[in-house]
């Protein structure tokens, strides 16, 4: 019997370290394979992040466009001078500097087609920046250019074909948003969220007028009506054509003007936009209405003809106070330069022509 018995519970002890084997191999062999593949999924994981994360930014931008950044930016950085002005299409940014002097002579408002202030020429914001030294303040306002910048179209980073490479590259482009920017959005709670008034929907003419008039009616709140405009070669006919037929003549006294502004300064900046003669009888319609029209070097043929046109129409619509002048080449003009040619040629211009006229005319109608 211990002979047959023998074999027996020899077969019983081992099946149970097989079993015991099987059973750890089907619970170790999960593990083996996830430990084979720590970079593809490592990788995929990444792509995910990015594309994640990329998707999200792109769901709430900081700004509404980038016409409405890049005021913002500078609205940001300029805080003392900025101001948003409503307009039916939408708020519009103005640089508004008060006078730094003891007597406010009156006020100037330049206008020029740069579309943003950053982009301005160094020669009107050597005016805008020390004028107010000297009696004068300044109220700034860019126009919508005639030619739209062409925008360059980006990739779109969130689609679900964008290689890894180009998801990492627009993940750090998005991460690298300047801490500015931050900033601008969540200091100030004057900044739009929204504006019209650069929609390609709205007709430039309509856009300049809605500027104007929002720059009068600033001054107007503030009790400022003696002013002074100066705008580019470009924008003049469109100013004037808002501004001329509100001009009246005063027999009473040819040296005030009877209009929203006592004298128009011209910065012929833009020659490869010259003002032909139907435009200029526009912007000459006013007689009674001091001209100051500049001129800078160099000088070509073609500035000689426009200088020569001018004046044949000034004279031919009896302007009685005409003056052309020609700025030779001078050196670069920073907002520090308080002493510059161009400076005071223009306070000398405004003092003799526009410095506290809209008084006497207010203190003429009260003894009427």
């Amino acid at each position: 019997m211990p002979a047959n018995t023998g074999p027996w519970p020899m077969r019983f002890i081992n099946r149970r370290p097989r079993l015991a084997h099987a059973l750890l191999a089907l619970c170790l062999s999960p593990l083996a394979a996830i430990a084979q593949e720590p970079e593809e999924n490592t990788e995929s994981s990444t792509a995910s992040s990015a594309i994640s994360s990329i998707s999200k930014s792109s769901e709430a931008p900081l700004y509404p466009s980038r016409d409405i950044r890049d005021k913002s930016l500078i609205a940001a950085a300029m805080n003392d001078e900025a101001q948003w002005l409503e307009t039916e299409h939408g708020k519009i940014l103005a640089l508004y500097r008060p006078t730094e002097a003891k007597k406010t002579l009156g006020v100037l408002i330049l206008l020029h087609a740069a579309e943003n202030p950053q982009l301005w020429p160094p020669t009107l914001e050597n005016l805008r920046a020390n004028l107010p030294r000297y009696g004068w303040e300044t109220l700034a306002i860019s126009l919508p250019q005639r030619y739209l910048a062409a925008i360059p179209a980006r990739p779109s980073s969130a689609s679900a074909s964008a290689s890894l490479s180009s998801a990492a590259a627009d993940t750090e482009a998005a991460a690298e948003t300047p801490p500015e920017e931050t900033a601008a959005a969540s200091a100030s709670s004057s900044v739009p969220s929204s504006s019209t008034a650069t929609s390609s929907s709205v007709a430039r003419d309509a856009l300049i007028a809605t500027y104007v008039d929002a720059a009068f009616n600033f001054l107007k709140e503030k009790g400022q009506l003696n002013t002074v405009v100066l705008t580019d070669n470009s924008l003049a006919f469109q100013i004037m054509q808002i501004l001329a037929p509100k001009i009246k003549d005063n027999s009473r006294d040819t040296t005030v003007v009877d209009g929203p502004l006592q004298a128009l300064i011209v910065t012929n900046l833009q020659q490869q936009e010259p003002i032909i003669k139907q435009e200029l009888e526009t912007i000459f319609a006013a007689k009674q209405l001091p001209v100051l029209d500049l001129f800078f070097a160099p000088i070509d043929a073609g500035q000689l003809q426009a200088r020569e046109l001018h004046r044949a129409v000034a004279m031919r619509k009896k302007v009685v106070d005409y003056q052309q002048l020609l700025i030779d080449d001078q050196p670069k003009l920073v907002e520090q330069d308080h002493q510059s040619f161009l400076l005071g040629r223009v306070r000398g211009f405004m003092q003799q022509k526009a410095s506290g006229t809209e008084l006497k005319a207010q203190s003429e109608n009260v003894q009427q």
